[in-house]
């Protein structure tokens, strides 16, 4: 007899990058690699993702080093 679970907890966040003013947002599940961040301030049909089914760690890196990019590098880097 198995008795209810919690829902994992998901997290989300939005951080505008200093230097570009590109706003990139994130979500995921702690403790899991189902991680994704992606330029949210694009059009809806051109959503260009960052970082997909990646762990949390790959993706506060990849925001850290995001701060000091031009917004042609950031979407160099995205694959839409």
């Amino acid at each position: 007899m198995e008795g209810s679970r919690k829902p994992l907890a998901k997290v989300e966040g939005r951080r505008k990058m200093r230097v570009s003013g590109v706003t990139v947002a994130w979500r995921g599940t702690p403790n899991l690699d189902d991680w994704v961040a992606y330029i949210a301030n694009g059009t809806r049909s051109k959503k260009l993702i960052l970082a997909d089914h990646a762990s949390e760690r790959k993706v506060k890196s990849l925001l850290a080093r995001l701060q000091t990019l031009s917004k042609k590098d950031i979407e160099k880097l995205a694959k839409g």
